[in-house]
């Protein structure tokens, strides 16, 4: 009696899987032959190779693809236990520690006495315990988490150390899909004998036979087409990865590699991340039933996901669990595991991203500083320089106190009143804050890094670096007693037509000192004194040496007044060369990122470059303090009825063009900053740079310092001497005095002869645009 349809498609199906597996089980033979005899046959030799080079940059964590990537994450600096009473109450608030006296568990300290049990957690050094015991570096507070960066391949996958792996995932894990792992040498022919068995007996495709090995090999190439082509050589090139590997670091890598599920558009790979999207635990942290359902789900996640199909992924833990059992687990810990219900449910594994403009500059750096395949595929934790208590008050003081002059300027602007802000430590150079008003996404345009607008004044400390720099002699090209011309002047240096700038003020005289010159922000000053230097060359020669992006700079002598485009980044930068004795500052975010193996892939170290002479750095630092004390930069220690930064402060208004952009640069001993206000489009902002960016400046500061002590300058290489503002001589009764720096050697070059008109005894008032409005009152 013949076999009716239905009946006879099953077995015939079965008889063709059985001819693959027949085909596949000579194929093995083969390879194990030639696996034997790797190094007799010449032909097998490049198989082998490559292989090993491929197994090997997977190993070296070198390579990023499909199947195979890591996602960095990204970390604030720590803070030290050594700092000031009230500013490590500051740090320790802002991590979220319990203010308790005396603190008895990780996570308290008290305020009164600081003393402080810590979490412990993640460091570049690598990861400390809780408590203040069996620490391997200097203890401090803990860096808070920022946001992680995933691959263009959507993989969300966490190295799981072979040390960490609980026995009970090995063993779900070798029951679940190779069992005779550690006895074949990566094709397991007697697998495949009984895969073929089973499916006979069955009449359906219930088993394959694909070892751990082959899987790995599968993971690397990224081939998963079903031909009897890939399979015959993923099972020779699975030979040669388990020879070059080993048993145990092919077990390693398949910890990291399968797909088990997935978190809205992202891929979870690796048993780690699947242990947390599932239970919410850390792999070394489950339980039998647990491993075994993660085991369990290998084969296809989407079928037997445990939070969406618990009683599919039950059924198959429940055979892993018997497995487990026959191939000699404890079979009471199995009972108990049987018993157990499938209680899952999903958990976020993305950290929602903190301070969304610094963590933008920070992913910028790193794609910027290493290769995609280790930013995507290394698993790297980024240590960056970001102090969370500086970041906090600078996202506050923008958000609160430039809606407050928004209200307060006569704006021509369409939309908002915006404004982006950057700081960064002197000392070290790194960028320890950054924030965009407008910027809410990450991904989003970071005005910070990206927008490039005029500076204006601001940037005429530039030009003053560069004369303070040595000449041919060694010595400065000039000093800030040096005078010169302050009248109107056409300039054809630079440009097919004359240039004729303008003071801002209307005030001109025959001749100021660059003391005087920079402190008013006269433009005919800085204009005649780039002249004399030899006009946009060497500016633009000498501002990229110190970090601008020159490329767009245009060679004109209205360089002088900031007529080329820059980003706040890279005035922090200039400005912390200024205030780190001329060492390059990188205000780059980034200061070591350390792969998933530990190995230090990047570093930013302090940097020894000197872009700037010490004596240059403090002569322009020196000027720069005359900004605010007599000078256009007064409002920092406040404006419009609110107190101001009171500590010693160097710093620089600048205003573009038609009040388009406005403009402070500034250090502190502790703080260099860059803040720029405007608008989206840009448009008339109704207000100075002295009456909207260098008050917010001061704001800025005030809250930033807040817990510190005030700290000075070391200004101990100049003598500070009382001279004639204009001249640089010794002053006449007719001449306005200013406290100019002068050099140990330098000596005063004779007495002023001038007359000098009674209007000029003082600096002028300030200019106070007539579209200021009242001040509101501060939200």
């Amino acid at each position: 009696m013949s076999a009716s349809p239905s009946r006879s498609w099953p077995n015939r199906a079965v008889r063709l899987f059985g001819r693959f597996f027949l085909v596949a089980a000579l194929a093995s033979l083969a390879v194990a032959a030639v696996g034997w005899f790797s190094y007799v046959l010449p032909w097998w030799r490049p198989i082998r190779e490559e292989a090993a080079q491929t197994s090997q940059a997977h190993w070296d964590l070198a390579i990023a693809h499909p199947g195979w990537s890591f996602p960095a994450h990204f970390w604030s600096a720590p803070a030290s236990l050594d700092l000031p009473l009230p500013r490590l109450v500051s740090e320790a608030r802002a991590r979220g520690y319990t203010e308790v006296c005396p603190p008895a568990r990780p996570g308290e300290i008290c305020p009164t006495s600081g003393e402080v049990i810590l979490r412990g957690g993640r460091f570049a050094e690598g990861i400390q315990p809780a408590g203040n015991d069996g620490w391997t570096r200097k203890l401090a507070l803990e860096p808070i988490l920022l946001g992680a960066l995933v691959g263009p391949d959507g993989e969300i996958r966490e190295h799981l150390p072979m040390e960490l792996a609980p026995p009970v995932l090995l063993r779900a894990i070798l029951a679940a899909e190779d069992e005779r792992f550690y006895a074949h040498p990566g094709v397991d022919l007697e697998g495949i004998a009984r895969a073929m068995w089973v499916n006979w007996n069955e009449g359906a495709f219930t088993q394959g036979a694909s070892t751990l090995s082959m899987q790995v090999t599968r993971a690397m190439t990224g081939r998963k087409e079903k031909s009897l082509e890939r399979k015959l050589d993923e099972m020779g090139r699975a030979v040669a990865v388990d020879r070059y590997l080993g048993k145990d670091r092919v077990l390693q890598m398949y910890l990291d590699a399968p797909y088990l599920g997935q978190q809205g558009t992202f891929s979870v790979c690796g048993f780690r991340a699947a242990s947390r999207l599932y239970f919410g635990v850390d792999a070394p942290d489950l339980t039998l039933a647990q491993a075994a359902t993660l085991a369990a789900i290998l084969p296809a996640p989407a079928h037997y996901a445990p939070d969406r199909h618990p009683e599919a992924a039950r059924s198959r833990r429940d055979r892993v669990l018997r497995r487990m059992a026959e191939s000699g687990w404890d079979r009471t810990e199995v009972d108990r595991a049987l018993a157990e219900p499938v209680v899952a449910r999903g958990h976020a594994l993305l950290p929602e991203v903190k301070y969304p403009a610094y963590f933008s500059v920070a992913r910028e750096a790193l794609l910027a500083a290493v290769p995609p395949e280790v930013a995507y595929g290394a698993g790297l934790d980024v240590f960056t320089a970001l102090d969370p208590v500086v970041q906090e008050a600078v996202e506050e003081v923008l958000t609160e106190r430039v809606a407050f002059l928004d209200r307060l300027v006569w704006g021509r602007g369409i939309g908002p009143l915006l404004s982006a802000a950057a700081f960064a430590d002197p000392a070290t150079g790194h960028l320890v804050a950054a924030h965009d008003t407008a910027l809410l996404d990450p991904a989003g345009f970071n005005r910070v890094t990206q927008m490039r607008r005029q500076p204006g004044s601001s940037f005429k400390p530039v030009v003053y670096a560069l004369a303070f720099s040595p000449g041919p002699d060694g010595r400065p090209r000039r000093t800030p007693s040096h005078s010169v011309p302050d009248m109107p002047h056409a300039f054809n240096r630079g440009g097919p037509d004359l240039w004729t700038p303008r003071n801002a003020n209307s005030w001109y005289m025959p001749e100021i000192t660059l003391a005087r010159g920079l402190a008013m922000s006269a433009n005919l000053a800085a204009a005649n004194l780039l002249d004399e230097l030899g006009g946009p060359d060497p500016l633009i020669a000498f501002a990229s040496k110190l970090g601008f992006d020159t490329s767009g700079f245009p060679r004109e002598m209205g360089l002088s007044l900031g007529q080329g485009q820059v980003t706040p980044q890279e005035m922090v930068r200039f400005v912390a060369t200024v205030a780190g004795d001329g060492r390059r500052a990188s205000a780059s975010p980034l200061v070591v990122a350390v792969d998933a193996f530990g190995t230090v892939r990047y570093e930013n170290p302090l940097s020894t470059e000197q872009a700037l002479t010490p004596e240059a750095a403090l002569l322009t630092r020196e000027i720069m303090r005359l900004v605010v004390a007599n000078g256009t930069g007064w409002s920092v220690k406040g404006r419009h009825g609110v107190e101001g930064y009171r500590g010693e402060v160097v710093g620089k208004t600048g205003t573009a063009t038609e009040e388009k952009d406005l403009w402070f640069i500034g250090s502190t001993p502790d703080y260099a900053g860059a803040v720029w206000v405007g608008y989206e489009l840009p448009a008339q902002v109704g207000g100075h740079a002295s009456e909207v960016s260098a008050p917010l400046f001061g704001w800025l500061l005030a809250s930033i310092s807040e817990g510190l002590p005030p700290r000075k300058f070391d200004s101990s290489g100049v003598a500070r001497r009382y001279v004639c503002a204009n001249t640089g001589l010794s002053a006449n009764a007719t001449c306005p005095v200013l406290q100019i720096p002068f050099l140990p050697d330098e000596k005063i070059r004779g007495v002023c002869a001038q007359q000098h008109p009674v209007e000029h005894l003082a600096p002028p008032p300030p200019v106070i645009p007539t579209g200021m409005r009242a001040a509101p009152p501060l939200p």
